[in-house]
């Protein structure tokens, strides 16, 4: 799994040199392999959930969740794969039902604008005044008619091969019809990271780690299992990246061209699913622009005839496949400005079809509105965490919790608890940090260029946030994350290079074997698996899927007889561990009701026609 030192600058090499292979067979197995994994994790899970239920009564593996709330009621049923969990919901203070459909954290807001999208297209016109169907969301559309898809999609599938009769778009209005897009664009986030790092650098080992890390981590995987609008964007700047990798590389001047031009596409679609892509954006305009100032300065600090440290200008033409200067600028100028700007626009499509634009002011005005929401927004929420904090994994946020109905365990006897939390893998994120920071030793040292674009990835996607002064949560470190795994898996290749044999080898291959463990050990955490509270709440060194060995444990259950009975009998769990109000509370925000009515605990909820806060989430 050797290639190019990780110093080198991974750009097309002269003509004379051996052609770089960027994907053969062996990478085909790998990423096939590697997404078959993601896929299965992602669109199945949770997995083994009548482990510690009822584990003689049950089959030994299965992907359904029995006795779980499975309608606004709480009636008790069976759910598998991505239509679980599912939030019951809970009277709000007017006994109205919050959330109606299951929708669990943000599915409150984005499956239902996409769903408006699209009913608003069928049921209204561009004429119509005040459509039903009208909405107020600071997000753009985009990412949202991807939701919509899947619910068509689903609805679709329900009635071509199930027998149901209405609108597609009715009949997919439910838990796996939203959450349906946002698996499929998280797993092609695995093939997506893969094909990326092997452009940045030619190395496979350095693809392998990128890819596996991504297909382990827990944010990137709850992210994948939700109806919200985050996958869509991580997507869309892996392949923005992957394309001006393309681009610079090109060898000929039409490869160079359609490249641009694509790379411009790709770019569009991502700032119309959300504005967080306007980072990658200026990344990549400042990194071409970099690229043709170093065609023909040579930068030095110090006299030029002994610099203190210097970086010879670069090799290969000043504009990529050789295109003229004059010529090049134009089509930059289209791909990079007019292509997004028009992508964009037309993004807002069904605004214009539901009759709620009527012209571009509209439009323009609209933005105007979404800027000063989120900065001008001063509510403020318990939950919330500032931006430094994200790395540390020091606020995670829990997306969904349900204390009653589960069953009970059948090793202890307490009743079985289930929490969601965007919970990121911990193992990776905490060794990632110090590779971030080594980033400016390679980039100094050896001029490294894929050190240079990860660093200044990373910095544009997350110290921009430390300007804003709305509440913030820790799912916003998301595109910054991207950056995390490339360097952690770019300073363990460059460490297994440096050192060479198979030992150093070994050394990544127990890093991401360690990876995958933590994913299982927090693999509870992350799909709602239900357990014993006191699994969960870990004591006695007992994993999280596993039974508390040391309190009402295995042991208690093998031996027989009254007194055995009667310790077990003891020690069940009586019901959580908080008061009443505590479990007002956790009701009130985990329904998205946004209140707790009997104590006048209010956090901002109301987004439909309306400015939006965040709900909806508790401490984990």
């Amino acid at each position: 799994m050797s290639g190019p030192r990780a110093y080198q600058l991974e750009e097309a090499p002269p003509r004379f040199e051996r052609k770089t292979v960027y994907f053969d067979r062996f990478d085909v197995v790998a990423v096939l392999l590697l997404t078959a994994v993601a896929f299965v994790l992602r669109f199945f899970s949770p997995i083994l959930p009548d482990l510690f239920v009822h584990p003689t009564h049950g089959p030994a593996i299965t992907n359904c969740v029995s006795s779980t709330p499975v309608d606004p009621k709480g009636d008790s049923g069976t759910l598998c794969g991505l239509t679980y969990p599912f939030n019951r919901g809970y009277p709000d203070a007017n006994g109205v039902l919050s959330p109606s459909n299951g929708q669990v954290f943000d599915e409150v807001y984005f499956p239902v604008d996409a769903y408006n999208d699209v009913k608003g297209m069928q049921v209204c016109h561009p004429t119509t005044q005040g459509c039903q169907y009208n909405y107020f969301d600071p997000e753009p559309p985009l990412a949202k008619l991807f939701i919509a898809a899947g619910e068509v999609g689903y609805g679709w599938w329900r009635a071509t091969f199930q027998g149901a009769s209405g609108d597609y778009i009715d009949l997919g209005f439910n838990t796996y019809g939203w959450r349906i897009a946002a698996c499929i664009v998280g797993t092609l986030c695995i093939p997506m990271m893969y094909l990326l790092a092997r452009r940045l650098w030619p190395n496979r080992l350095f693809a392998i780690a990128a890819a596996t890390l991504v297909c382990f981590d827990g944010m990137f995987f709850i992210q994948s299992r939700i109806g919200m609008i985050d996958i869509f964007p991580i997507f869309l700047i892996l392949l923005g990246y992957l394309l001006y990798l393309v681009h610079i590389q090109s060898r000929t001047a039409r490869a160079s061209i359609i490249s641009l031009l694509a790379l411009g596409v790709v770019l569009g679609l991502g700032i119309s699913s959300k504005w967080i892509v306007l980072a990658a954006w200026a990344s990549i305009v400042f990194l071409l622009i970099a690229r043709t100032v170093r065609r023909n300065v040579d930068i030095h600090i110090g006299p030029p005839e002994r610099p203190l440290w210097s970086w010879g200008r670069g090799e290969g033409p000043t504009v990529p496949g050789g295109v003229p200067l004059t010529s090049y600028l134009g089509v930059a100028a289209i791909a990079l400005a007019l292509i997004p700007i028009a992508i964009y626009v037309e993004s807002w499509f069904p605004f214009f079809a539901r009759g709620q634009f009527h012209n571009l002011q509209d439009l323009i005005n609209y933005q105007v509105e979404a800027f000063n929401y989120h900065h001008n927004l001063k509510a403020t929420h318990p939950y919330g965490s500032p931006w430094w904090s994200w790395p540390l994994l020091a606020r995670p946020v829990l997306y969904y919790a349900e204390y009653a109905g589960l069953g009970v365990d059948h090793w202890t006897g307490q009743p079985l608890i289930s929490r969601m939390a965007n919970l990121g893998n911990p193992w990776i994120w905490w060794t990632s940090l110090p590779c971030v920071i080594s980033l400016p030793y390679f980039i100094v040292r050896h001029r490294s260029f894929p050190a240079t674009v990860i660093l200044i990835g990373f910095i544009t996607q997350w110290l921009p946030w430390s300007q804003i002064s709305r509440v913030l949560f820790m799912y916003h470190m998301f595109g910054g994350l991207i950056f995390m795994i490339l360097a952690l898996a770019f300073v363990l290749t460059h460490l297994a290079q440096k050192l060479q044999g198979r030992g150093p080898e070994m050394l990544v291959a127990i890093h991401l074997a360690t990876a995958v463990f933590f994913f299982g050990y927090f693999y509870p955490v992350w799909t709602g698996l239900p357990i014993s509270e006191s699994a969960y709440f870990i004591g006695a060194g007992t994993p999280p899927w596993g039974p508390r060995v040391r309190r009402g444990g295995i042991r208690d259950h093998l031996l027989v007889g009254p007194r055995a009975q009667a310790r077990r009998a003891h020690r069940v769990w009586r019901g959580p561990r908080c008061d009443d109000r505590c479990v007002g509370q956790l009701r009130a925000v985990v329904g998205g009701a946004g209140r707790d009515g009997a104590h006048g605990c209010l956090w901002p909820r109301g987004r439909r026609r309306s400015r939006r806060g965040r709900g909806g989430q508790t401490p984990l």
